[in-house]
């Protein structure tokens, strides 16, 4: 038996053990992911990808030749994917061995990371609180460590936000940077795919595999592109930070805002230069953002709320009936809002090279105690704003809530395209850190 597969045999002893009780994993391809990582140990040395032997998985709304992706519903995908997505198969070009499909939110819409055909997602540092959402799976996935690597995918927070609360680190590309051929759309306008790991550099190396222009996805953006990684060493030496103001520090819960107080500090003390900033018009940017967002995803469903309601989730379909209901001038207003406050918001970023704030502004809640109408805007309140904005973002762990001990998410944005500055700036953080911070 080859180190490839080796390293694929302790993962999926793992997943065995721990995933009964975690739902991390709708399905769980063993013996697809026996044969790759045969095929990795067969590969000689010159022809390794970047990602040789890297263990995966993927969110179940994301294509696997052969495998149904449910999108964490009952009455979808009856029909296994004709073909892999665009991001499935740059994954296997790079070498990494897909291990499944990860359990998330019904048709992707949903913070907490309840899912009621697979079962509740169960937080990997603390299974009586939320694992995060929508890509519930792939957050647990890689803070248990039944996989090295993930992809979720993010249309408001759904791949930041399970990062968080899991304390793992997920990044939100420029939308049209990443391919979304093959993945179950929410809203075209705002999804795309989430690389999610337990470090910086892991999360780098899976974006760099997926960086390239898909003609067949008509979200995806031609042009030239820096690569991701080009200053993930260059440390925060003048690095220009901004500290989020007015409405992304209002309401942030008093262990939160130390936590990530601490860390703007760190960054400071190691060279980067911070000054207060305030996005203007960000307190208005997640009730703009659902009048675009929804109506596009009830568009995406119109034909199965219309033929069988009842087999979509209750709180699922109560937001698709609210994008139903949205009169076009108002989506169009909503659109309109948007270019003036990506406007107003690479102003900021003229002045500074990424803005930072909590990912999540309240402790990571207990699953028993969550009003899932509720926990849904109040969890995405900060990752909307970003969305809206439409540049690179991502959740780095920073340290841990000062009573609870769950993981506390710093959350850093830049301007469009310019993963590479993002990525040093993480980087620098957890270099400066010391290392990866553990949940």
């Amino acid at each position: 038996m080859g180190p490839v597969r080796e390293r694929v045999e302790r993962y999926l002893a793992r997943t065995r053990e721990r995933d009964r009780d975690l739902r991390a994993f709708i399905a769980v391809l063993a013996d697809r992911a026996r044969r790759q990582a045969d095929e990795r140990d067969a590969t000689s040395a010159a022809r390794r990808g970047s990602l040789h032997g890297l263990t995966v998985s993927l969110k179940d709304n994301i294509d696997v030749a052969g495998v149904r992706s449910t999108a964490g519903s009952a009455h979808h995908g009856g029909v296994p994917a004709a073909r892999d997505a665009t991001v499935t198969r740059l994954l296997d070009d790079a070498g990494a061995v897909v291990l499944g499909k990860n359990n998330m939110a019904e048709f992707a819409m949903g913070a907490t990371g309840r899912n009621a055909v697979f079962g509740d997602c169960r937080n990997a540092r603390d299974g009586h609180r939320i694992a995060g959402g929508s890509s519930s799976g792939s957050g647990v996935a890689v803070a248990a460590e039944l996989v090295e690597a993930a992809l979720g995918t993010d249309t408001g927070g759904s791949g930041r936000i399970p990062a968080s609360v899991n304390g793992v680190v997920g990044l939100r590309p420029t939308v049209g940077r990443v391919s979304n051929r093959g993945v179950f759309p929410v809203s075209p306008s705002f999804d795309t795919v989430t690389p999610i790991a337990g470090d910086v550099r892991t999360v780098a190396r899976v974006l760099a595999a997926l960086d390239r222009f898909d003609p067949d996805d008509p979200t995806a953006v031609p042009g030239e592109r820096t690569p991701v990684d080009a200053l993930l060493g260059a440390g925060l030496d003048g690095l220009r930070v901004g500290v989020a103001g007015g409405f992304l520090a209002d309401g942030v819960e008093p262990g939160v805002r130390r936590v990530v107080a601490t860390a703007t500090e760190l960054m400071a003390r190691h060279g980067a230069t911070a000054t207060p900033v305030t996005v203007a018009g960000a307190e208005s940017a997640q009730e703009r953002m659902l009048e675009i967002m929804y109506p596009e995803a009830a568009g995406v469903h119109a034909e199965r709320m219309r033929a069988d309601p009842c087999s979509i989730d209750a709180d699922v379909l109560r937001r698709l009936r609210m994008g139903a209901g949205t009169p076009e001038d108002v989506t169009q207003r909503a659109r309109r809002w948007r270019r003036d406050f990506q406007a107003r918001a690479s102003e900021v970023f003229s002045r500074v090279d990424v803005v930072v704030c909590p990912t999540i502004p309240v402790d990571v809640p207990r699953a028993d105690a969550v009003d899932l109408a509720a926990s849904t805007r109040d969890l995405a309140r900060f990752t909307y704003v970003w969305a809206m904005y439409g540049g690179p973002s991502m959740s780095v762990p920073c340290g841990r809530h000062p009573e609870s001990g769950m993981p506390v998410g710093l959350h850093l944005a830049a301007a469009p395209w310019r993963e590479d500055v993002l990525l040093r700036a993480a980087a620098g953080f957890e270099a400066a850190l010391g290392g990866p911070v553990s949940g």
